[in-house]
């Protein structure tokens, strides 16, 4: 048996090869920490409407082929629309210039079977309605699962959406920016918490949110702005055009 190796006079338990698409990660995330004056900011926002919405449309029997729209979804679509409102968190930094991008498109960070991260995008996110984001996530998901994604499916993306709410409690985070991007935002669970909402203590659903981007691009002002925005769509959802029928009352 091979003799494991020791750090330190410390027993080492496993070794694991930093190799392929973890390595490549790995150099471009580290490239990109060192390049960017990443601040993170974070809030709090109600998505009580979100919440209801994926509900009602967990129940519609006339979605194609059975789809299930998720969180990440609907994220994908609110972030999209905000974007277009804020453009310039849409950029990246060449040289002594700012290059805000026309075309609106999220990388949607993915978790591999080995527990490594790929981020293919939906490229103009903006103009599609949320079946047809739904629909090309999910072949996204599937095809990275297999290690069947092109060179296409994941250059070109402006802005990253990353997703921890399928860890329970999972809340705050301060995500890399991805390089040749401004920002990155990521999300935390969903749960219910008691809030104050028209002098009354109410029982909303809040998800967290926390959005890394580069200070040499941008400020915390053009961030809050959005960060309004994104909340004001999540809290009144009927207000955005998803692209299908839906039936919300407040």
């Amino acid at each position: 048996m091979e003799e494991k190796k020791s750090i330190r006079g410390i027993p080492v338990a496993k070794v694991i090869p930093l190799r392929g698409i973890h390595k490549k990660v790995a150099e471009n995330l580290v490239q990109s920490h060192l390049a960017a004056a990443g601040v993170t900011t974070f809030k709090e926002m109600d998505v009580t409407e979100i919440v209801r919405l994926k509900g009602q449309l967990a129940v519609r029997s006339d979605l194609p082929g059975g789809l299930k729209i998720s969180y990440t979804h609907m994220m994908i679509k609110a972030i999209a629309h905000a974007l277009r409102e804020h453009l310039v968190l849409n950029s990246t930094l060449i040289g002594d210039e700012v290059h805000v991008f026309e075309d609106i498109n999220i990388g949607m960070a993915v978790a591999l079977p080995d527990g490594n991260l790929i981020v293919p995008v939906i490229h103009q996110a903006d103009q599609k309605n949320i079946l047809e984001i739904a629909q090309r996530a999910l072949d996204l998901q599937e095809r990275a699962k297999i290690r069947k994604l092109t060179l296409p499916d994941v250059q070109k993306g402006t802005f990253t959406l990353t997703n921890l709410g399928m860890v329970p409690e999972a809340r705050w985070g301060t995500p890399l920016i991805n390089q040749e991007q401004c920002a990155i935002l990521e999300t935390g669970a969903i749960r219910q918490i008691p809030v104050v909402k028209g002098g009354q203590v109410v029982i909303r659903w809040i998800i967290t949110i926390s959005m890394t981007y580069d200070h040499r691009i941008v400020n915390g002002v053009p961030v809050a702005h959005f960060m309004v925005t994104l909340a004001q769509i999540l809290n009144d959802p009927a207000k955005l055009d998803w692209g299908i029928n839906i039936h919300l009352n407040s």
